[in-house]
């Protein structure tokens, strides 16, 4: 295994050693705080050992595009955070250790991502949104709070389970939908603190298994279904289902597509909705920002409903999501295992260690980002982003293991943004900041609760 140059020199011989049982606690408690701690600390980075295992936290950008670009053939996901999330996520492309099999599937699945396919989303969410925008008609007609966050939940839920399943869960399969929701919700609780295994028949693990028993059955009916009748559907699905490889002939066993469309709802659902619920609590407390977003949304689209063709012009729409994402990225922990020594800032890698960073803390690292708290959409114009690195925010990360539905992803948040934004004003019920919380992703602990007023009103 090449071993790469140091990243940065040495600020001190070794990174700064935490006590194992303490980092362990706080890590469960308190993850952000624990990885904003660590970024304070020489060159953002320290060291543990739990379980025999040398555990190095990283903050700093630099150090993490290390890790997943310049030396990522090192480093795998054979890692805690990976181990847990398989028994929910199955052994997808967002969890699968890596190695050929993988890289095999990646090169298999990544044509039915292409920007070609991006308006098999696009017409999706732009027929879901014309039924949020009746409901919004009528909370604004009310005065009546809501939660965002769980508009946006319900929102991304029946687009992405239409693009991935061809079935509306929220309206054709409500039972499914509540597994899933109780999957989710019992997956929050347990990455947090995995104990009791999986294998005790505790009530909610049972439970839990059961859940898992049913989405796996109706996955695995979906994926026969469409087996036997491709030719009437035009959705990501179907191009899954006919992704073949060029030399062997061979496409996704059934298995391998059951796994793939479990990881990639759970991606295109949860991550995207908490994302979006962060986007208008941060545009709602920041008038100048709904002011500029405003003013885009009536200078591009005139009034009419936004479709796929104007995403490219909605610039300051883009800035605002990106802004959001950097604050609160959907993905708040990730985790390498060193295959080889390696030397990241100047310090030594042992092999088997793992290695995890934060991009909530990498983020907002001072040395890449001034005021770094504060939101300011402006950061991602153009003139600002030329002015650092690529890789100082990526909120689908970066390297051969990024986000392969990134493209997607982005259109979907656009659209969602200025399709809203463009009829109602948001106004949040409470001063009091919102709290982030962490499961699968960073989310709103209490929710998003406003009320909406007309633009025109």
């Amino acid at each position: 295994m090449t071993v790469s140059a140091p990243v940065a020199a040495p600020a001190s011989p070794v990174p700064t050693m935490l006590k194992a049982t303490k980092t362990l606690g706080e890590f469960r408690r308190d993850p952000l705080s624990l990885f904003t701690r660590i970024a304070a600390l020489p060159q953002g980075m320290a060291r543990t050992r739990l379980l025999g295992k040398e555990l190095i936290f990283i903050t700093h950008p630099d150090h993490v595009h290390h890790v997943v670009r310049n030396n990522y053939q090192n480093y795998d996901k054979n890692a805690p955070m990976y181990k847990n999330a398989r028994p929910f996520l199955g052994n997808g492309l967002t969890v699968a250790v890596g190695g050929e099999e993988w890289l095999h599937r990646r090169r298999l699945i990544q044509p039915a991502f292409h920007k070609n396919n991006v308006h098999v989303v696009s017409d999706v969410a732009v027929r879901c949104l014309a039924d949020v925008l009746a409901e919004r008609e009528r909370l604004a007609a009310s005065g009546e709070p809501f939660d965002v966050s769980a508009e946006m939940t319900r929102l991304t839920m029946r687009i992405t389970s239409q693009t991935f399943f061809g079935v509306d869960l929220l309206r054709d399969s409500t039972d499914m939908a509540r597994r899933l929701d109780e999957i989710t919700a019992f997956a929050t609780r347990y990455l947090s603190r995995p104990f009791p295994p999986l294998w005790v028949p505790t009530p909610a693990i049972r439970r839990f298994h059961a859940d898992i028993d049913y989405v796996n059955e109706f996955v695995a009916d979906v994926v026969r279904t469409r087996h036997a009748d491709p030719a009437e559907h035009s959705d990501l699905l179907n191009l899954l289902v006919g992704a073949v490889d060029d030399e062997s002939g061979q496409g996704l066993s059934r298995q391998q597509l059951r796994d793939e469309l479990i990881g990639f709802f759970f991606a295109g659902h949860e991550t995207l909705a908490h994302s979006m619920s962060w986007c208008w609590y941060l545009v709602a407390r920041d008038p100048r920002v709904d002011g500029e977003l405003a003013a885009e949304l009536d200078r591009v689209l005139g009034g009419r409903t936004p479709a796929l063709e104007d995403v490219p012009n909605l610039t300051y729409t883009r800035m605002i999501i990106d802004e959001a994402m950097r604050l609160y990225p959907a993905l708040w922990v990730n985790m390498r295992r060193a295959l080889g020594e390696d030397v990241i800032g100047g310090h030594r890698i042992p092999a088997g260690a793992i290695v995890s960073w934060s991009p909530y803390a990498g983020n907002r690292f001072p040395e890449v980002w001034d005021d770094a708290d504060r939101f300011r959409p402006e950061r991602f114009s153009p003139e600002q982003s030329a002015k650092r690195s690529r890789h100082a925010a990526t909120p689908f990360g970066e390297g051969p293991r990024a986000c392969i539905g990134s493209g997607f992803a982005t259109v979907e948040a656009t659209l969602i943004l200025a399709t809203l934004a463009h009829r109602h004003r948001l106004q949040l019920v409470t001063d009091k900041p919102a709290e982030p919380a962490v499961g699968f992703t960073i989310y709103p602990k209490d929710g998003v609760w406003a009320t909406l007023s007309r633009r025109d009103g």
